[in-house]
């Protein structure tokens, strides 16, 4: 059966049903009910049947077969590498913007890789831009209804979006999104912003546009341009400033309002960032509606808030005993992570320090947290008093990984500051992780009553 095409396994989530069954990360998979798999898709559509037959060959060689019984809604817990389990689709596209034509030289050759593939925009939530798509990939969404899809538009102006995109095809992906819309695909959208480009009188065509084409349009988030320091021989590209910013949020505040009375939805919605730099309050977790690009950076920081209005709640008055910890972000979360740390200094016994880490790995201008290096933080807290622990955002390691972007370990960060260190998403998971360091575990909120 050598001549059999195999899809390497990458991963097997834990406790999954192929876990149980025994399958192993390094595998290939063969067939499935004995039909070769084109692609993720064709997987997706078969692993929901509650009787699936595997062939598979192990990493030693050996052809095995395996039957896996499970319910419908169960996937069985395999990913593949590539994750497509087909050519990936590359972008083609040299946008003005493209972050990762502004990533530093020497790293690995995956985080070069730009995809611009309908397959993993539906399984995953990766923005697309349609611009080369073909008419037989149109034809598969539309007959599958792959929905909702994630689309990068940036612009509904034809000779706009050429210069934003650098290419010839830029118009062909606002075509190849009216026909999915009218063929009932559904579409998160967003637009990264650049100031004296797709801003101003641009943006509100962009935005009228995309309403104009009606509720299969189900979201639009506008994110600001991300600038790093390796941008040599890239246009030149300015971020909002707090004017600009201010100016920005109350514009959407007042087209959402307008959405909210005729959609029944606010439709277009802002990254945390702006309202971070405006020095404006963020929305309240209702004006979210249910976060529909979380993702995208719109919502993240309100979300912490929520979390941390929970810890707020909890009525823990004092630790058992005395922790110093020590908590990193980046910049832009400065206003949230500050009011966490107030609210966690007043439990008797602990005491938490806020480091602010500036980015050099990409440049000052980068400023959220998940683009921190390992180094970054290693050059900011070695020397410095971190306390007992120090906890680090868990979106800063690669997934399934103990490693940071530029891979530093969490096990090299802990030898060379001599302090645990440990990754936490969000206030109620560093209280927890706090209180299980003090000696005392964390239950329900609501039997948190000790005063």
């Amino acid at each position: 059966m050598a001549f059999l095409k195999g899809h390497l396994i990458d991963y097997i989530t834990e406790g999954s049903p192929a876990d149980k069954a025994g399958i192993k990360a390094g595998w290939e998979l063969l067939r499935f009910d004995n039909q070769e798999i084109k692609d993720i898709i064709d997987f997706k559509i078969m692993e929901s049947d509650t009787t699936v037959r595997l062939l598979l060959k192990t990493d030693q060689g050996i052809v095995r077969r395996i039957t896996i019984h499970k319910p419908v809604s169960v996937p069985l817990g395999m990913r593949f590498n590539p994750p497509t389990m087909d050519r990936l689709q590359r972008c083609r596209n040299r946008c003005i913007f493209c972050f990762i034509e502004q990533n530093p030289p020497g790293m690995r050759s995956p985080l070069y890789i730009k995809d611009d593939d309908y397959r993993l925009s539906f399984l995953y939530g990766n923005f697309i831009t349609l611009n080369r798509m073909s008419d037989e990939e149109i034809e598969r969404v539309k007959r599958l209804q792959l929905s909702p899809l994630y689309v990068s538009v940036h612009s509904t102006n034809p000779d706009l979006r050429r210069i934003m995109f650098n290419s010839r095809d830029a118009e062909r992906g606002l075509n190849n999104l009216k026909k999915l819309v009218s063929a009932g695909i559904q579409v998160h959208a967003q637009v990264v912003l650049c100031p004296g480009y797709n801003t101003g009188p641009e943006l509100e065509r962009t935005i009228q546009d995309l309403d104009k084409l009606g509720e299969g349009i189900l979201s639009l988030a506008l994110v600001p341009v991300g600038l790093t320091k390796h941008r040599s021989g890239l246009p030149v590209l300015k971020r909002y400033d707090q004017a600009e910013a201010k100016k920005l949020v109350k514009e959407i505040r007042e087209m959402q309002e307008t959405f909210l009375t005729r959609r029944g939805s606010r439709f277009v919605f802002l990254a945390d960032e702006f309202y971070n730099l405006a020095g404006i309050n963020l929305p309240e977790e209702h004006e979210y509606e249910n976060y529909p690009q979380l993702e995208n950076g719109v919502g993240l920081a309100r979300q912490f808030m929520e979390q941390l209005r929970t810890v707020q709640n909890t009525g823990i008055k004092k630790l058992p005993q005395s922790l110093s910890v020590s908590v990193v972000s980046g910049l832009a979360a400065r206003p949230q992570v500050t009011e966490m740390v107030e609210t966690l200094n007043r439990i008797e016994n602990l005491s938490v320090k806020a480091i602010f880490i500036e980015n050099q790995f990409f440049g000052e201008q980068v400023t959220v947290s998940g683009l921190l290096s390992g180094n970054d933080l290693l050059s900011s807290l070695e020397g410095k008093t971190v306390g007992d622990v120090v906890f680090v955002p868990g979106i800063l390691l690669k997934e399934n990984s103990s490693c940071f972007l530029d891979d530093l370990s969490l096990s090299d960060l802990e030898n060379r500051l001599q302090v645990p260190v440990r990754p936490v998403n969000g206030p109620g998971e560093l209280l927890d992780q706090i209180l299980e360091i003090a000696g005392r575990q964390l239950t329900d909120p609501k039997r948190r009553t000790d005063r």
